[in-house]
């Protein structure tokens, strides 16, 4: 993994070189594709998004704005103008992004590392989708300390802090089940992260270990994500879930297969592979695809029928075996809901995730649909998946978006 220096340097040379409009701005996208091609993988530090690793990490060197005048929003950048240094905005106590809270919290020296060692420590379980990406070896890995800590920060006293320690219980375990804790040191560098992570440990074991029983006491408590466990088990007495169709299929247009638009296309609308096209192209090209479906309502009644005969398919297996229905934490509601397998192709192929949640009346609702890489990481922060759907090693790796 690059060290900060090195980040630094290859983003000031990448924007310096760069085509700029006429005050120096440098379209976000042109400096992911730069990023990308000299190996550098944002996600692996810790970010969703290009546009959270650069406004976060990089405010001493670099300007972020949005354009918002068009039918997509558009980031642009460009290099600081004068010696002017922006304090962080992980000093921030205003930031709610769950995404960016542990690393708004805590300075990882190596992120990429630390989630290695913490792979290599805790039970044998695999941590990547079907490929395996050198820039992100552990995206599972990453995800999942990411969003316990953005839970356990809302459970209030779970992230311990004494005598110039910090620590947390990352929920989880070793071979012989021990659990597993992250323990922090303050940091007295100005203007930067309260904390710095020093290592992933034991009770009592190492240096990490004797820290965290000297000054913790009793130790930290693991997250909690349900209180009965009827909550984990999809309720097949109730009624269809009802679904907001506009957001399932209009809104989320971009995670629907190709081959099902391609098979489902709007009348004379011009498909073509967004896989081949820059972001704010792709952006725009789901944006107009979107609008045509909206004014061809054969094609949009067509799609709905086939999520709801899915859905009627996805409910039978259900029945047959409620392991169908699997928990998930969702981490921008800060619910637990339920994942429903959805197949829009091929009734023995899944495609998407229905997320489901059941409401004090006793319907459920289908909040979204999700790609199962999403799927996957969410149902991991409750327990690891026992299904024969929603399997890592079947899940293609696929660009990140922005999760609703």
């Amino acid at each position: 993994m690059k060290d900060r220096d090195y980040l630094s340097s290859t983003l000031k040379e990448i924007v310096h070189q760069s085509n700029k409009d006429p005050e120096g701005w440098v379209s976000l996208t042109h400096i992911g594709q730069k990023l990308k091609a000299q190996g550098i993988d944002y996600t692996a530090y810790g970010y969703l998004k290009l546009s959270e690793f650069v406004d976060s990490e990089f405010q001493d060197i670099l300007e972020v704005k949005w354009d918002r005048s068009g039918k997509v929003p558009i980031v642009f950048v460009r290099l600081q103008s004068g010696p002017t240094f922006k304090p962080s905005k992980k000093t921030s106590s205003k930031r709610i992004n769950p995404s960016t809270k542990l690393l708004d919290w805590a300075y990882f020296q190596d992120f990429r590392g630390a989630i290695s060692s913490l792979s290599k420590m805790a039970l044998k379980e695999r941590w990547h989708y079907k490929e395996q990406v050198a820039t992100n070896p552990h995206p599972i890995l990453s995800s999942y300390l990411i969003y316990t800590f953005s839970r356990l920060s809302k459970e209030g006293g779970k992230i311990r802090e004494e005598g110039g320690y910090a620590a947390f219980n990352t929920g989880l375990v070793d071979r012989l089940y021990e659990p597993i804790y992250a323990v922090f040191q303050k940091n007295t560098v100005p203007d930067k992260q309260p904390w710095f992570f020093k290592e992933f440990c034991i009770a009592a074991q190492g240096r990490g270990g004797d820290i965290l029983v000297k000054h913790f006491n009793p130790l930290p408590e693991r997250t909690h994500y349900f209180d009965k466990l009827d909550e984990l088990i999809y309720d097949t007495n109730a009624p269809e879930p009802k679904l907001n169709w506009d957001h399932i299929i209009l809104d989320n247009i971009s995670r629907l297969p190709s081959q099902f638009l391609s098979e489902n296309a709007p009348k004379d609308f011009p498909l073509r592979n967004p896989n081949s096209m820059e972001e704010n192209e792709r952006e725009l090209y789901y944006s107009d695809l979107r609008e045509a479906l909206r004014s061809d309502t054969k094609t949009l009644r067509a799609i709905k029928n086939r999520f709801e005969d899915s859905l009627k398919l996805a409910l039978k297996k259900v029945t047959w075996n409620y392991k169908t229905a699997i928990p998930m934490y969702y981490p921008r509601t800060n619910k637990l809901s339920l994942l429903l397998p959805l197949s829009l192709i091929d009734d023995d192929q899944i495609d998407l995730a229905l997320v489901t949640e059941k409401l004090d009346s006793g319907n459920y609702k289908g909040h979204t649909i999700l790609p199962l890489e999403w799927a996957y990481s969410n149902a991991r922060l409750v327990t690891r998946p026992d299904s024969d759907w929603l399997v890592a090693d079947r899940i293609e790796n696929k660009p990140s978006e922005e999760e609703d």
